[in-house]
């Protein structure tokens, strides 16, 4: 019967834990559509244009052994959300990618700054 538990409970733990992406608005920018074309940059001295922040996002990918599990990914699944903000691109302040532990299969994880241009 333990064996049945502790088999039920390792399936659980490959299959469970969502990708999840959390939005903190700073302006009202009218939202793009969901596939729009976004600027990646990872300094801010890269930003050649006057721009302001339209949203701070904090994205997480999923943690089961069928998700990817990199910052790229992160990355990835918070570009829709920067396009609900009105971004026109997007600054990446940080990522983190977690290896495998006893809990998790691992997770990638972004910082990013939403921002629209000011022209």
């Amino acid at each position: 019967m333990k064996g049945k538990i502790l088999i039920a409970v390792s399936i659980a733990l490959l299959v469970t834990g969502c990708t999840s992406v959390g939005v903190t608005p700073v302006n009202n920018f009218a939202a793009k559509p969901a596939s729009c074309q976004l600027d990646i940059y990872v300094s801010e001295s890269d930003i050649q244009r006057s721009y302001q922040t339209a949203c701070l996002i904090d994205s997480r990918t999923g943690t089961t052994a069928f998700h990817r599990k990199n910052a790229a990914a992160a990355i990835d699944h918070a570009r829709a959300e920067a396009c609900g903000c009105g971004a026109d691109a997007m600054l990446i302040n940080a990522t983190d990618t977690q290896g495998v532990t006893m809990t998790t299969w691992g997770q990638g994880k972004a910082i990013i700054q939403a921002i629209r241009y000011n022209d």
